[in-house]
């Protein structure tokens, strides 16, 4: 079939300076939020009580001299690269010392200029830093697969540890190191494969005091040593803590690991050498007892990934919890309530959200936490409540008949709320695989669907059963689905490694497309509001395609943009032909024909790097999750009433 006619119709709106009054045009607004969802690190300064030092995302580092009250950015550390931890200097305080993705680095200046230190080859990646409180210039690295290194002048020149007893510490993820204050010469790590390690010579010999570790079995994250001489406990990423009375030389365990529940931080409370908080994949817990038995922390934070830092200054010592999804939140009462001291600190990266039906709605993901906007309040984002856990948000969707009730995927499965969000739980016991896609059909309310690595699936009884799709099987990895609003037996569905696939009865069995559409992954399709024979498709990177027969032969269609061009494209979710498209973050697209005719908008530039797009047709909203910016939205009401002519 020969390649289809274009037929596009592209309309620029021009505001002349003809008449005495130019119409106001609306402009990207910011959503304030959602705030601070991406901290990898937190540093209180020691000789500073109500500064801290805050590492995000991108590589930034921000400082707060109010205790998270205010924020102002210090510099870029190195550029999107992630920060695991400063150090600080005991005797020089303006001294610090950063381990990063890229690398050590060193500051004289309170974070405002950085230095590279030469650890290892290049672009070594280094995990942690430990100082010698006694003698500064003594510090050691742990790297991510080169092991340790130590240095004696203070970063100037550093060589590698070794051991002849043990090679494999010399290519060693160490994950954390530990000095005694009291014995400075002795010191602790976490190793991949060895567990904990420890040197009474200031790291000439090594003795591995976990022989039970190996390269197949859970890792060590994190160690704490207490006050008490002897007395140290570590975690791992399967959840459990050990604990140990001697040094090391015998263990015994105080917490059995939890699914999702690896353990991020340890810290010990300063006036109270008993009480141990561990931040978790799914929280805070306490120990009293210097981690013999442990129990939940507090209330007011979500339950997902939670790292902890406790300043030790001042006349109240203040916990900061905090994470990937977790904001910044803080504590003085050790732990019983918390606060949030995130405001200005900056965005949340998202890539993931949906909206009600009515639009009225917002669910964006950020990392592992979900958090609503409602349109209609001018107070800011919401957290939603406990429930979710596991990890990162892959995909949200609104359940259509019940108002407040959407589903979301993680790496533990599905999660559903009917409360707008305010509470989760586990909505798939009987699905046997883990999905990254999961919708719900937008006219048949007990008809569900999830696609994952094992195929796609569909329940006929709001979740109870499920059937493979046939035959799909393992071989299509479906990331869209688009719904009839004619016609609920027909959906489409782009893949991310083969086209299209398309069904007729509502899901069970399903066909590809078969001539003209190449096998490349397929972000979005939309539909022909007239002719029912019509459809759309999109790539990721906005090319399209057209189908005049249902799916079966498909030819190129040009789009109003370049190939060049940078798009992002999305359609409602309940008006399959409703479609936007957003080109080089400023150049605005609209279409109510699924794409056959687009209509220009004025430009309007997003100030951010966004990474995914909403539409929603019914409140005439575009929204804009971007990177460490959070969200943005443009309503286009005014714009769509007159293209409708309504």
């Amino acid at each position: 079939m020969p390649q289809a006619a274009c037929r596009h119709t592209t309309f620029l709106f021009l505001l002349a300076g003809c008449f005495a009054t130019t119409p106001a045009i609306a402009q990207w607004e910011y959503t304030a939020g959602p705030y601070a969802q991406d901290i990898t690190t937190v540093h209180p300064d020691d000789n500073s009580p109500g500064t801290l030092f805050v590492a995000l995302t991108n590589g930034n580092l921000c400082v707060s001299r109010s205790g998270g009250k205010t924020w102002t950015r210090v510099s870029t550390i190195t550029h999107r690269r992630r920060v695991y931890r400063f150090v600080q200097h005991p005797e020089s305080p303006g001294t610090f010392y950063a381990a990063t993705e890229a690398g050590a680095f060193v500051s004289s200046n309170h974070g405002k200029d950085w230095a590279g230190m030469k650890i290892g080859e290049p672009g070594t990646a280094v995990r942690t830093l430990a100082i010698d409180p006694w003698t500064p210039s003594v510090i050691f690295a742990g790297t991510r697969g080169k092991g340790m290194f130590k240095t004696t002048d203070g970063g100037m020149s550093w060589i590698g540890i070794s051991s002849t007893s043990d090679p494999r510490l010399g290519s060693a993820e160490v994950f954390d190191i530990t000095i005694d204050p009291s014995k400075p010469n002795t010191v602790y790590a976490a190793l991949t494969a060895l567990g904990i390690v420890r040197s009474t010579d200031a790291g000439t010999t090594w003795r591995t005091l976990t022989e039970e570790f190996s390269a197949q079995g859970s890792r060590t994250t994190h160690l704490l040593l207490g006050k008490t001489a002897g007395r140290l406990i570590y975690g791992t990423d399967a959840g459990s803590i050990v604990k140990s009375i001697n040094g090391g030389d015998s263990w015994s365990p105080s917490r059995n690991g939890l699914q999702f529940d690896r353990i991020l931080s340890l810290e010990s409370y300063p006036d109270n050498p008993d009480l141990v908080f561990a931040g978790t994949e799914t929280g805070i817990i306490q120990s009293t007892d210097f981690g013999t038995t442990w129990s939940p922390a507090g209330s007011g934070l979500p339950r997902v990934a939670t790292l902890l830092t406790i300043s030790p200054k001042g006349p109240t010592p203040i916990m900061y919890a905090y994470g990937n999804g977790a904001g910044l939140r803080a504590s003085s009462d050790k732990g019983l309530s918390w606060y949030a001291a995130d405001t200005e600190l900056g965005g949340a990266t998202v890539d993931v959200m949906t909206t009600d039906k009515t639009g009225e709605q917002l669910l964006a993901g950020a990392g592992g936490t979900c958090l609503s906007f409602f349109q209609s309040l001018s107070g800011g984002w919401i957290p939603s409540g406990e429930g979710i856990a596991g990890g990162e948000i892959t995909s949200l969707s609104p359940y259509p008949d019940q108002p407040g009730s959407f589903f979301a995927t993680t790496p533990a499965g599905v999660f559903q709320t009917t409360n707008g969000g305010l509470a989760w739980q586990s909505a798939t016991s009987t699905l046997r695989m883990t999905p990254f896609l999961f919708e719900s059909h937008p006219s048949i309310n007990t008809r569900l669907y999830a696609a994952g690595e094992q195929g796609l699936f569909v329940s006929t009884n709001r979740g109870k059963s499920w059937v493979q799709s046939r035959p799909l099987g393992t071989h299509w990895y479906v990331r869209s689905l688009t719904f009839s609003p004619t016609n609920a037996g027909v959906i489409l569905a782009g893949t991310s490694n083969g086209g299209i696939v398309a069904t007729q009865d509502g899901g069970f069995t399903w066909e590809t497309a078969r001539y003209g559409l190449p096998a490349e992954a397929i972000a979005v399709v939309t539909l022909d509001d007239k002719d029912l024979e019509v459809y759309y498709a999109y790539t990721p990177s906005g090319d399209c395609y057209r189908s005049i027969n249902k799916g079966l032969e498909w030819n190129r269609y040009l789009p109003p943009w370049k190939m060049t061009d940078s798009v992002r494209i999305a359609s409602d979710h309940f008006q399959a032909n409703s479609v936007v498209a957003l080109v080089n973050n400023k150049e605005l697209y609209y279409s109510s024909s699924g794409g056959g005719t687009w209509f220009r908008l004025p430009d309007r530039e997003v100030n951010a790097d966004v990474r995914a797009l909403h539409w929603n047709a019914t409140s005439a909203t575009v929204f804009a999750g971007t990177t460490d910016k959070g969200v943005y939205k443009l309503s286009l009401r005014k714009e769509v009433q007159e293209f409708n002519g309504e």
